[in-house]
């Protein structure tokens, strides 16, 4: 009998034996997968490199200008003016604006992302020349016709406003149109800016009866622009 009962034993001890190590077994064959699991949500959520390398760049194109909106003055007669608009009933409105570079590198500004906003008729209007003043007399920096497939003014929206893009044509000194001047909507030259601080006038197209509006770069605003 007590053969029996040892013989009893060994069996239960070499069954209890093989039930941990198959449990053992799978226990090693679950961790990896859970494992893996976990590394696939740690990666989604992981901030590489060129995500902060973007956002830096981003951060500086924002930081690179500071605008300071001075006088403005309706210009009427639109004398001085090398171009004139389709709409013979349209005035331009001259608003002189101060760049400050604030960054320490040659910055270019690209002046198509400047606009005036009217509150009353809801648009966003697009600026149609750039000057300067040389010994008393207006100095106009160079435009070209727009390129329909590359138009930067209409990539900045403002939510609420229409976009007005009015069309021009050149003049001679004495207001007439030139021969060879065709209607279309002009780009304004892109600048590099070089000095820590520059001052140039913006031409807006409005009619007679402005009184104020809102100049804004991309979709945030600079400051306003009024005229008695």
């Amino acid at each position: 009998m007590n053969t029996k009962y040892f013989i009893i034993l060994i069996l239960i001890f070499i069954c209890t034996s093989v039930i941990n190590i198959s449990t053992a077994q799978t226990d090693t064959i679950t961790q990896p997968n859970t494992i893996i699991k976990l590394n696939d949500t740690i990666k989604t959520n992981v901030v590489t490199p060129s995500d902060i390398i973007v956002e830096i760049k981003d951060s500086i194109q924002k930081e690179a200008f500071n605008f300071f909106i001075g006088k403005s003055v309706l210009n009427k007669s639109l004398w001085a003016q090398r171009y004139r608009y389709e709409d013979k009933e349209l005035k331009t409105l001259s608003v002189r604006i101060t760049i400050e570079n604030v960054s320490r590198h040659k910055e270019t500004l690209d002046f198509n992302l400047l606009s005036l906003l009217l509150d009353e008729k809801k648009l966003r209007v697009r600026p149609t020349g750039i000057f300067y003043y040389k010994n008393e007399k207006k100095v106009y920096l160079r435009s070209k016709p727009l390129n329909k497939n590359y138009n930067v003014f209409e990539e900045h929206v403002v939510e609420g406003y229409q976009n007005s893009e009015e069309k021009t044509y050149k003049v001679n000194f004495l207001g007439l149109k030139k021969k060879k001047s065709v209607l279309v909507v002009q780009s304004l030259k892109k600048l590099t800016v070089k000095s820590r601080k520059i001052s140039y006038y913006i031409d807006f197209p409005v009619y007679e009866t402005f009184t104020y509006g809102k100049i804004y770069y991309k979709d945030k605003p600079i400051g306003f622009a009024a005229v008695r």
